[in-house]
Parts: C-alpha cells; sequence; structure tokens
C-alpha cells in the first residue's frame, strides 16, 4: 500500500464522521487537517473535507484546529519586533459584492502610521484581484520570493505580502492540492480556506481585524480569536455582501477585547465617511483596480473608494488601540492618504522586491 494512503488512513474515522454532518473538537480537526496537508497527495481527502465542513458549517474549535494543522508546519519569524506593533489587515476574500482591494491599500496606510503589518495575500479566487495579483502585477514572484528577503522587508519597511505556504517546506503539499482545486480547476467556492487560511500568521500579532464574506461567522472567528489569546480584534461584514467595513449601507462588526466579545452595526456616518452608491466602490476589473489601488495611495483619487480604504485602514488603527474610535482612525487614515505616504511605503517595497519600473506604469 501507498505509504501517503497508509497515513491516511488513520484519519477515515474521522472524515466520516464529518461527512456525517457532526462538529469535531479542535484536536480532531487538527490530526485531520495536519494528515490531508502532509500527506493528500492527490487531493481526494482534500477535497471530501472541504465539502463536508463547509455543508455542514465550520466551528470554532474546527478552525482552531486548522490554524494549529497550519501551524505546525509553517515556519515562523522571530524579528524582534513589539508584539503591539504588528498586525495584517487581510481577511476572507469571497464577498459577493466585488470593490477594489480595500484591505490591501489599508495596508500601506497602517504601515506608514508606524506599524509592522505582516500581509498575508493569496491570488484570486472569487474576485477580479486577490492581493497577490496586486503584487504580481508590481513584479513580485512569490515562488521566488525567500523568508528571508520577507524578514529583511518587514524590519527595514515595515511591511510584506506574505503566501506563508509557499516559504514554508512543509506545507509543500498544501500549496501543491490548493493550486490544483483553486487555481487549475478554477473552483469558484468558498471553503474553509477562506474563513481560516489568513489568520495563521509567522509574524505574532495581538491586535488584528479581519473581514468576513457572511455575518454567520462573525461570532465564530470572534471566539477563535479569544481562544487564540488576541487582545483586540474586530471580524465584520457590510450588508451590501463586502468583507469590509462598508461606506455603503450598515456593516456589522463583531468586536473582541480579552474575554469580551460584543456585536454592533454601524453606518458610515458612525466611522467618519459619507454614505456612498453602491456604483461608486463598485470594482472596474482588474486594471482598473491596479490604477485605483495606486492613485488612492498617492492621495491622487479623492472620493468613495479612498474614502472605503480609510475606514478599514482606521478601523485597523482603532483595533490596534492607537486612537479611540473608528472614526478618529479614519480621520487618521485620511491625512496619511493625503500626503502620499502609503505610495512611498509601497515604492520601498517594490523596490526592494519587486520592479520600479512596472509600478511606475501606474
Amino acid at each position: 500500500m501507498d505509504q501517503n494512503l497508509e497515513k491516511l488512513h488513520k484519519i477515515d474515522a474521522t472524515l466520516a464522521k464529518l461527512v456525517d454532518g457532526n462538529n469535531l473538537t479542535a484536536e480532531e480537526a487538527e490530526e485531520l487537517i495536519y494528515h490531508i496537508f502532509v500527506y493528500d497527495t492527490d487531493g481526494m481527502h482534500f477535497a471530501t473535507f472541504v465539502g463536508a465542513i463547509h455543508a455542514k458549517g465550520e466551528t470554532t474549535d474546527e478552525l482552531l484546529g486548522f490554524f494549529r494543522a497550519t501551524e505546525r508546519l509553517s515556519v515562523k519569524f522571530d524579528l524582534g519586533i513589539n508584539i503591539n506593533k504588528v498586525t495584517d489587515t487581510s481577511g476572507t476574500g469571497g464577498g459577493k459584492f466585488k470593490s477594489i482591494n480595500v484591505s490591501t491599500a489599508a495596508s500601506f496606510v497602517v504601515a506608514a502610521a508606524g506599524y509592522t503589518v505582516a500581509k498575508e495575500a493569496y491570488y484570486a479566487v472569487t474576485s477580479p484581484t486577490g492581493s497577490a495579483d496586486v503584487f504580481t502585477v508590481f513584479g513580485v514572484d512569490f515562488l521566488k520570493l525567500t523568508k528571508e528577503q520577507i524578514e529583511e522587508a518587514l524590519k527595514e519597511i515595515g511591511i510584506c505580502p506574505i503566501i506563508t505556504q509557499f516559504i514554508s517546506p512543509n506545507l509543500k503539499n498544501r500549496s501543491s492540492i490548493s493550486r490544483k482545486f483553486f487555481r487549475e480547476r478554477e473552483m469558484r467556492v468558498r471553503t474553509t480556506f477562506h474563513l481560516a487560511s489568513n489568520i495563521y500568521s509567522p509574524l505574532p500579532m495581538n491586535h488584528r481585524i479581519y473581514g468576513c464574506y457572511s455575518e454567520r461567522y462573525l461570532e465564530v472567528l470572534a471566539n477563535l480569536f479569544k481562544k487564540l489569546g488576541f487582545r483586540r480584534t474586530l471580524t465584520f461584514y457590510a450588508e451590501i455582501g463586502l468583507p469590509e467595513i462598508s461606506n455603503v449601507g450598515k456593516t456589522t462588526i463583531v468586536e473582541q477585547n480579552g474575554e469580551e466579545i460584543k456585536r454592533y452595526v454601524v453606518t458610515p456616518k458612525d466611522v467618519g465617511v459619507a454614505e456612498a452608491k453602491e456604483e461608486a466602490i463598485k470594482t472596474g476589473g482588474k486594471e482598473q483596480n491596479i490604477i485605483d489601488f495606486v492613485e488612492i495611495l498617492k492621495g491622487k483619487q479623492k472620493g468613495a473608494k479612498s474614502d472605503l480604504v480609510a475606514v478599514n485602514a482606521g478601523a485597523a488603527l482603532y483595533a490596534l488601540e492607537d486612537v479611540r474610535t473608528i472614526s478618529d482612525g479614519t480621520k487618521k487614515a485620511q491625512e496619511i492618504l493625503n500626503t502620499g505616504k502609503g505610495y512611498k511605503k509601497l515604492e520601498l517595497l517594490i523596490g526592494k522586491i519587486g520592479s520600479l519600473e512596472l509600478l511606475r506604469k501606474y
């Protein structure tokens, strides 16, 4: 018998439990996912797992198991950076409403505010441009980007995109099966990977924001952050179907402060911006997304899309305990955007890991 298949047979009973619609403990989920990541070279167990768990609905403990399995197999960064000065702005992606790359643009605003942003990235699955697609346009080759280069960028510039599975040798098979599933087969479905992949970071942190594609999982994720020991997190979903804090309509936020979790709803006015129309923040496609991304960071583009970036950067600053309210954070983010400081961070980063010539085309 194939050795990998023999290893996978050890999780047959757990996988069967999941297929039958039962919840797993964190320990069961961790061992199941660990074995799939390491030994499932053809992706059959992976496909069964993601279909079964997502049809049932992921629990906090199951996502904790996903996190722990990823942590066991991932590289770690030890850069001597104050853990309270580190964050990430990435979320689940996968929203029904398609806009610009909000969290990616917001990450440069937060870095310009003096924080270290370890920005988890990946290619688009259900949108015109994922975070990794933006950086690829500027000449960043994630298959060649090394752990050492990322560490240098984080220390020197304060921001760098990371695809953890690409720089973690023990996650090579996970990378292979997810690429086969999402990119080669172009499976445009939401999975546990959307929910949990961007939660693990090789650089420890205590504060972060996390947009989600569904209101259903806000408390599930907030409780996960609580179990992971975060000090303050914001998990949110906008009613238009956007995994961001929106300047169109209402956004539901679940805020985790230590052991306390509370839910509330905000309007654009509550977070310091004018109400916008859906058309004003809607994606114009991949090329337009890149143009908007650069012009917003340069401070050249004002209006609804810039406000959307400012609100989410402001929420990150609030989560970091830098400001008293999200509205205060929005105001600070707008000042950074107006001065072009976010773009200066982008220039420094692309000069180190990409191509300034490609960046300057925009």
